[in-house]
């Protein structure tokens, strides 16, 4: 794991993920839902926050996450924890 990737960080760009997301499924999808927001979201953290772990990876973890409280957050806690 990158030394330099923090929970901070990992928030911050899951959060502006979910904005630039958001925006994609309104004007490009015309508010359909994308079934592949994983995909989306994981490109999007690894351009921000540079390659820390492989996209498929990544992915597997979006995926898996649990969806309680912030998700941001809970996410962020989850995918560092599986680096460790």
């Amino acid at each position: 794991m990158d030394a330099k990737l923090s929970r901070k960080a990992l928030e911050g760009a899951l959060k502006a993920a979910g904005s630039a997301h958001h925006d994609y499924e309104q004007n490009a999808l015309s508010g359909a839902k994308d079934e592949q927001w994983a995909g989306f979201y994981g490109a999007y953290v690894l351009g921000r926050l540079g390659d820390f772990v492989t996209p498929s990876v990544l992915v597997g973890f979006l995926e898996d996450a649990p969806e309680d409280g912030d998700w941001a957050v809970s996410t962020a806690e989850f995918i560092l924890d599986n680096l460790r």
